[in-house]
């Protein structure tokens, strides 16, 4: 039969069988276009609901407390309408009773909400409740990263802080101090070379007779260089040295000024701030002397003692300048291991690198060791101000002592940290990464770590960078015995643990640090014995995913009892991949707190708790 005959055929769309109509190539084309398109479009969608759903739109804030009102700033990010939000001050859903300190209408940047909460406060979030109906939090603030507002606050700064903002309290210098009884300073096996030449500065009276080398104030690290070049013992007279480039130190050499206050090293050279006196050879001594403005001590060699030197980024008539070096006294395993290097009674202050660093090149991907490391009676104040404050990064502490190399046997005794940047004292808790957080190596070895009668107190409050993170009076994390440490007024933790592990802590005491100790990020075999938490801001004892930790004889007073506990177990932050439970652990602790509040939280499996009540 005719097609014809049959009435219209219905068109079908099919892309094979020869019997079958087809689509033109250029419809074709089209269509193929479109569906793709048309893929990529939901796909997105889907991709984008998912992750908004989160994490939300991107929200900075700055909170800032004064013990009895929050001040949330906004500090960039997305604009939120009255009713997308919601305001939760530990947990407690408190937006009703916020409202912006001027004006009215949305929380944009540069505004600022005001909300009265007696103290204390641990955690404020704001959750987000737009219309994609998300209801997830896309800004946290904690305790620690509040800015201090109050008046009598004396860490007080303006808020917002800006980059460069500076507590209230004027900068001191370091007060002497009655250090207990230490080690005595340990002899090198081999002398000097022959010979000692005298160096004097163009300020230098008396000049004593003997072989001596005049500076006349301008590039003195000529003369300096030569007489080392010359003698074994170079001896530097009282007065002050000027200097545009560094000092190299040979092997089985001693530099020896007249005192840390009477023979002055001033470094500066506008066009390169790194300049080290430079130690790349064993057996050497530098001694009774003070480094000023870019100069700084680099170690990269084994069998070297550092006695009574004070180092400081200031000049003689007060700038500050940036310093080329990561520690105003750096060890740095170039290559090699480095080995049997002791500070003994040295002073960093008013810094812009770390006071003391540890460190080594790793870009050979080949892991060093620093081992036999002894830092005795030292003392790193006021190390780092931020990146716009002239330092050359914003993680700066006065004890940095573990970053990418091995560190085995290193010893602290009487060492004192304060009012540094970050922390006081910090040991990297085992990663090597580059720059962009890729591993590129393995996990540092940590063996035999030993902190006993060290002093960290008002580390972190200076720090207005907004990723601050650290600010703690000691931060540790495998192989290591603390021994009678105290913590004083850290903002963050007295004593910090984060993926830790056999660490123990006797007659360690901490008062008045936001938490007292912080154990957290998978950490276990962690010991306190005899040790006490005084007059935490928040808590006295914060662990979350720990095991095996195990606190005898502890005692905590005056807690100020955030969420009702004194101490808290399991939370972290709102945060479910470290908010875990505590488990195979046991505290015994004697406990007085406000009226109301437990002693600890008892989340967790297979803990034993033995909770006495001290007298209020």
């Amino acid at each position: 039969m005719a097609a014809a005959d049959q009435g219209r055929r219905p068109r079908r769309l099919v892309l094979s069988g020869d019997d079958e109509p087809r689509l033109s190539p250029t419809a074709l084309i089209f269509l193929v276009v479109f569906a793709a398109v048309l893929a990529v479009a939901i796909g997105g969608a889907l991709l984008f609901l998912q992750v908004f759903a989160g994490h939300g739109p991107p929200l900075e804030i700055e909170v800032g407390y004064d013990g009895s009102t929050l001040r949330l700033h906004h500090a960039g990010g997305v604009e939120l309408a009255p009713g997308d939000y919601r305001i939760l001050v530990d947990g407690e859903d408190r937006t009703r009773d916020v409202r912006l300190e001027s004006g009215s209408g949305n929380f944009s940047a540069g505004r600022t909400l005001v909300l009265a909460a007696p103290a204390p406060v641990q955690g404020v979030v704001v959750r987000y409740e737009g219309d994609a109906g998300a209801r997830v939090a896309i800004a946290r603030a904690y305790a620690e990263q509040f800015v201090p507002t109050g008046r009598s606050d004396p860490w007080a700064m303006p808020f917002p802080p800006g980059p460069t903002a500076t507590p209230r309290a004027p900068a001191v210098p370091p007060r002497e101090y009655a250090f207990p009884p230490a080690p005595a300073p340990l002899s090198l096996a081999e002398e000097p070379r022959p010979g000692i030449v005298y160096v004097a500065a163009a300020d230098s009276f008396p000049i004593p007779p003997g072989t001596v080398l005049r500076c006349d104030g301008a590039g003195d690290d000529v003369e300096i260089n030569d007489a080392l070049r010359q003698a074994g013992t170079v001896v530097l007279l009282e007065g002050t040295f000027h200097l545009s480039r560094r000092l190299t130190l040979p092997g089985r050499t001693a530099m020896m000024g007249q005192g840390k206050g009477r023979t002055v090293l001033e470094f500066e050279n506008a066009a390169d701030p790194y300049q080290p006196v430079e130690v790349a050879s064993p057996y050497v001594t530098i001694r009774d002397l003070r480094l000023q403005g870019q100069g700084f001590v680099r170690i990269s060699a084994s069998h070297v003692r550092v006695r009574d030197v004070i180092a400081t980024s200031r000049t003689s008539d007060g700038r500050r300048l940036p310093s080329g070096g990561n520690g105003m006294f750096f060890v740095w395993a170039d290559r090699a291991d480095v080995e049997d290097v002791e500070f003994y009674a040295c002073t960093a202050y008013d810094c812009s690198t770390h006071g003391f660093n540890m460190n080594q090149d790793f870009s050979d991907r080949v892991p060093r060791t620093v081992r036999a490391t002894r830092f005795i009676n030292c003392y790193a104040a006021l190390c780092g101000h931020g990146v716009a404050g002239g330092s050359r990064s914003p993680w700066i502490t006065g004890f940095d002592l573990q970053e990418s190399q091995d560190l085995v046997d290193c010893r602290v005794v009487n060492c004192i940290a304060e009012s540094n940047w970050e922390s006081g004292f910090h040991f990297e808790p085992g990663a090597r990464i580059d720059a962009s957080g890729r591993e590129i190596g393995p996990r540092t070895r940590c063996e035999g770590l030993v902190l006993e009668g060290c002093i960290s107190k008002n580390n972190g409050w200076r720090n207005t960078d907004a990723g601050r993170f650290f600010m703690s009076g000691f931060y540790v994390h495998r192989n290591a015995n603390l021994t009678d440490c105290t913590s004083v007024n850290n903002r963050n933790a007295g004593f910090y643990v984060q993926g830790g592990e056999k660490i123990r802590f006797d007659g360690c005491s901490d008062r008045n640090s936001t938490y007292g100790w912080m154990i957290v990020k998978s950490s276990r075999d962690v010991t306190l014995a005899k040790c006490r938490s005084d007059q935490a801001r928040v808590w006295a004892l914060w662990a979350a995913y720990a095991s095996r930790l195990s606190v005898t004889d502890f005692t905590q007073s005056g807690a100020g009892s955030a969420r009702g506990t004194q101490s808290m177990l399991g939370w972290y932050k709102d945060d479910a991949r470290y908010s875990r439970a505590v488990t195979d652990s046991s505290f015994e602790i004697a406990a007085s707190g406000p009226e109301g509040t437990t002693p600890i939280t008892r989340q967790g499996t297979g803990n034993r708790y033995e909770i006495t009540a001290l007298p209020a």
